[in-house]
């Protein structure tokens, strides 16, 4: 059963359905008002030499012409599913699970771009190593015409170790880059439909409780930050940080310190952006929900910069294993 909210599909408004038979990945692609840039996101995979996978490109309720715009491109590959109302990123993404067709699912959002590879070579990875069930890759980021060159080693994990590093934010699960079993995602529930944030961060955790996990260092996509995207709305974030970090286990033990960094960070950015009133209140809030109790805000704020440099450090060496340099940043490239 999906975790959350589980989508009935007969009562999908199914605008066109992909004839491609036997695909070997499903790409899962939520959308919601992205009529002017869907079609570069989708183009991105269907330009893969990589042909053998359909895509489900799930409409959340858009109040402009995103669904028009997908229905009419004419693709043997292309599923368009329209959602009656807006019911989150982690709800469409349930959604396009329950109707893919492939023992592997990869997932782009509609902002992002796949790069070549993007399919082949977490599907190789799978394919190999059984135990394995969530592949990651390096990705680049555009922000401000700078690329950001975001590194990831290229190794194996066992579940604990991947949960632990993705856990302290070493590893950077995000959802264009996951690659997963379908039987694993069912296994796990899916994505969090009520989280609006992390949800990509939190299923990879949950999937490390029942598989191994991998990283490749080529940059396999690479992100467009949009001003009106999840990730730029800082309103939904806070309530998201704390069902999260409720949700899970290791965050009340193992990784008790870097739960309270992640607090720390979180009242430092709202102390510099919206004062220290509305710090305080957020400090009071998590201290009210969270378990064990936070520790003073002093104390939290004073551990804050040795927890940064602790977590650097562990990419550091992380990649140094694998030869590699910590975050490139690069000039801005034609990589638009």
């Amino acid at each position: 059963m999906m975790h959350g909210t589980m989508w009935n599909v007969p009562a999908a408004s199914i605008v066109r359905t992909a004839t491609v038979d036997n695909p070997t990945v499903s790409v899962v692609l939520p959308t919601y008002n992205r009529g002017a840039i869907v079609l570069q996101s989708v183009q991105s995979v269907l330009d893969l030499e990589e042909q053998n996978f359909e895509i489900i490109a799930v409409d959340d309720g858009s109040q402009d012409d995103t669904v028009g715009i997908l229905a009419k491109l004419d693709h043997p590959r292309l599923t368009v599913i329209s959602l009656a109302g807006n019911r989150g990123a982690g709800f469409a993404r349930n959604a396009g699970i329950t109707l893919s067709r492939a023992p592997y699912v990869a997932f782009l959002d509609s902002d992002d771009l796949w790069l070549p590879g993007r399919l082949e070579q977490p599907v190789s990875v799978l394919r190999r190593h059984p135990n394995v069930g969530v592949v990651l890759s390096a990705f680049t980021t555009e922000k401000k015409r700078k690329l950001t060159h975001h590194q990831m080693p290229s190794r194996l994990y066992e579940g604990d170790e991947f949960e632990r590093l993705v856990a302290r934010h070493v590893l950077q699960p995000t959802t264009s880059g996951l690659t997963v079993r379908k039987d694993l995602l069912m296994t796990v529930g899916g994505f969090n439909a009520a989280l609006r944030w992390m949800e990509d961060r939190d299923l990879v955790m949950r999937t490390a409780r029942h598989a191994g996990g991998a990283t490749i260092d080529k940059p396999l996509w690479h992100k467009r930050w949009q001003s009106d995207s999840i990730s730029s709305n800082h309103n939904t974030y806070f309530p998201s940080l704390l069902t999260f970090l409720s949700n899970h286990l290791i965050y009340k033990d193992q990784e008790l310190e870097f739960r309270n960094y992640l607090i720390a960070r979180h009242l430092a950015k709202t102390t510099y952006h919206s004062g220290i009133l509305a710090a305080m209140r957020d400090y009071s809030e998590a201290r009210d929900r969270l378990s064990p109790r936070l520790p003073p805000a002093s104390i939290l704020l004073m551990k804050y910069f040795s927890a940064r440099r602790s977590r650097r450090a562990q990419q550091q060496e992380l990649l140094m294993q694998d030869g590699k340099r910590r975050h490139i940043v690069e000039p801005y490239s034609v990589l638009s």
